[in-house]
């Protein structure tokens, strides 16, 4: 159930006060889900803690919660250029102005992914993939860069990681039938999620194909099934998603891998160095010759 008919179905059971902060939102959302907590109980004229409860009272994981479901009603109600230009309009409305919003919000967003993520769920995501033979990497729309990425910096360090792609129905079918238990896949999904995540995730836990999930919530689609998982932080106040902390964990992620198999990257570093040998020496003499 969309947020603003949940705020409406809870509407005869709330205190005055919080029939106060009702009225904001479901007359003013656009504005709600871009202001901070400092910002809206003010507008509201409430303390902190009765916007807290009231988020509670709404089923949502308190004002972060509460602005996340209030940002997924304006994706579902507004397109991509009508969205953007509300954001910088309420944005250009606050005190610290268009630069200062959109620096707090990528370090917020980086602060809060790791506050998120122990170093343990970091290990443990390290020895999934750094046990695997191979691994697969599949994303939708603005996750796909950071899949890329995730690609590039295994394929750095010596492993098998093979790129899906959505748009390629052949390859993801043949790639994910082809998968094995001692094989692994990792599925990053950032709203607006694929329904086919959920799905494939499903699909992989009935053939017993480990997955790790990196996903904006713990309970979005890509996640329901998955062997582990490593939340990061996404909300952007002008676009939909900021990939930032993302690629951030991925590179913290690799690094962790890293720094645990010395002996398989001296293995890797010496096998190019074959390969190049074996390939391109004798053309690079030609060349000189010429």
């Amino acid at each position: 159930m969309d947020i603003l008919e949940i705020i409406r179905t809870q509407y005869p059971n709330l205190s005055r006060a919080q029939k106060k902060i009702a009225d904001y939102i479901l007359t003013r959302p656009d504005d709600a889900c871009f202001a901070s907590l400092k910002e809206l109980t003010e507008a509201v004229g409430v303390t902190e803690v009765t916007m807290m409860n009231f988020a509670r009272r709404m089923g949502v994981d308190g004002f972060s919660g509460l602005k996340r479901e209030l940002q997924h009603h304006i994706r579902r109600r507004l397109s991509p250029n009508e969205k953007i230009a509300r954001a910088v309009e309420t944005v250009r409305r606050q005190k610290n102005g268009l630069y200062s919003a959109f620096l707090d919000n990528e370090l917020a967003g980086v602060s809060s992914t790791y506050a998120g993520v122990s170093e343990e769920q970091l290990r443990r995501a390290a020895d999934f993939l750094r046990g695997a033979s191979r691994i697969y990497l599949l994303g939708y729309d603005v996750s796909v860069p950071v899949v890329h990425f995730l690609r590039l910096r295994l394929h750095y360090l010596g492993y098998n990681a093979v790129q899906l792609d959505f748009a390629d129905k052949g390859q993801l079918l043949l790639s994910l039938s082809q998968a094995r238990p001692e094989d692994a896949v990792v599925l990053i999904s950032f709203p607006s999620h694929a329904p086919e995540m959920e799905r494939i995730g499903a699909y992989l836990q009935s053939r017993g194909v480990p997955y790790a999930a990196i996903v904006d919530q713990p309970d979005a689609p890509a996640a329901q099934c998955a062997t582990l998982t490593l939340p990061c932080a996404t909300a952007d106040p002008l676009f939909y998603n900021t990939i930032t902390a993302a690629v951030s964990l991925v590179n913290v992620l690799c690094a962790c891998i890293a720094a645990q198999t010395e002996e398989h990257l001296c293995d890797t570093r010496r096998g190019v160095e074959d390969a190049f040998r074996a390939i391109y020496s004798e053309t690079d003499a030609s060349d000189s010759q010429d």
